[in-house]
């Protein structure tokens, strides 16, 4: 299991001339091995988008597994980190094995901007109503055709994803959007977000967000929040 600060990296997946997650673990363990090791991981994430629980499953035979997360961390940049390494069987896939992703996103919507978590959440200006943000997300729970928030370049007959649960709570200074889904379509995560902030900021009522996506046309939400604020969670299996 990996944990990464997203800022530096164009996101998960290797990219020519391009720094990304995929990438620099590839490259370590390339390192380790002598050759090219095969990674999946259970999600891409975007660029400027974290993890703190991101699971990826490869084949190596030359390291013990009891040494494996050290070994990575040695030769991995600091904003990459293996926190731990298991073995599984034969029939495991990151990905494919995976029920749920469970996703955070972020807010802060105090007057002073951030510094410190300057790159780890969305600052808004204006007090979000939490109340309000917490019943327009009652209508994403269940299966939908996500059309209305996803990415278009998203396959048109492939949209459709069971969300488990949407939940918006106060912690402090931040507002956390929590989102636990089977899968996530690109730019999902970011499209919910930035429709629950015009909700939480007063320009639409809460209903609103429920009636775009029965519309299923991005052109009707609204624009996608900024990718510093998504953290991939965690990732579910039976």
């Amino acid at each position: 299991m990996l944990e990464y600060d997203g800022t530096g990296f164009a996101g998960w997946q290797r990219q020519t001339g391009r720094r990304t997650v995929e990438g620099e673990l590839r490259r370590a363990l390339r390192e380790l091995c002598g050759s090219e090791v095969h990674v999946t991981a259970a999600g891409r994430t975007d660029a400027g988008a974290h993890a703190l629980g991101q699971v990826v499953n490869f084949r190596l035979d030359r390291i013990p597994v009891g040494r494996l997360a050290g070994a990575l961390n040695s030769l991995l940049p600091e904003d990459v980190s293996a926190l731990s390494a298991e073995d599984v069987d034969d029939g495991f896939h990151a990905r494919y094995s995976a029920r749920w992703r469970r996703y955070r996103y972020r807010y802060l919507d105090r007057r002073p901007r951030p510094a410190l978590e300057r790159n780890r959440c969305w600052w808004l200006v204006g007090r979000l109503d939490v109340p309000a943000m917490r019943q327009a997300a009652q209508a994403l729970v269940g299966e939908h055709d996500w059309t209305s928030f996803c990415s278009a370049s998203e396959p048109a007959g492939e949209r459709t994803r069971a969300m488990r649960a949407a939940s918006v709570r106060r912690q402090g200074e931040f507002v956390d959007l929590e989102l636990v889904a089977e899968g996530f379509l690109r730019g999902l995560a970011r499209g919910i977000a930035g429709a629950l902030a015009e909700v939480g900021l007063g320009r639409r009522p809460p209903q609103w967000v429920g009636e775009v996506l029965a519309l299923r046309d991005r052109r009707a939400a609204a624009k996608t929040a900024p990718a510093r604020g998504l953290t991939l969670m965690e990732v579910i299996y039976e």
